[in-house]
């Protein structure tokens, strides 16, 4: 399967997590007018970066041939146990760090937790879906 194929996939899905949680927001700031705040709007530069994560990912999936060492699974629990290993390895030691120095609230830390969850989790059932479809 081709590099490039992995990376769209992966960016795609980066901008997909960015667009769920603005809908999502949107619905939860409609239903409780008191939840808006300055920290929860997105801007265009982090919805970029959260594309070019995706890519990243996606770059990460293919040289790691899919985890191919995981045999005998679903397409989702290889892209879900993708997901996660890379959450918890890229995201929650710098959201981790960022509350620890008093930088974040708790409530932005969760924030930006479930921003990058979801796109390393969106990206990585993405890619798992593309591996186990173009074999």
């Amino acid at each position: 399967m081709e590099l490039s194929y992995f990376m769209v996939t992966g960016s795609l899905s980066g901008l997909l997590s960015v667009l769920m949680h603005s809908v999502i927001r949107s619905a939860v700031e409609t239903i409780y007018p008191a939840a808006r705040d300055a920290e929860s709007r997105l801007p265009l530069s982090e919805a970029l970066l959260h594309m070019l994560c995706g890519a990243g990912l996606g770059l990460l999936f293919w040289l790691s041939w899919g985890l191919a060492a995981i045999v005998t699974v679903a397409w989702w629990v290889r892209g879900l146990s993708f997901g996660i290993l890379c959450w918890i390895a890229f995201s929650v030691p710098v959201i981790l760090g960022f509350a620890r120095a008093g930088e974040l609230s708790l409530r932005s830390a969760a924030l930006l937790a479930t921003r990058w969850g979801t796109t390393c989790l969106i990206a990585a059932l993405a890619c798992a879906w593309s591996w186990e479809n173009s074999l």
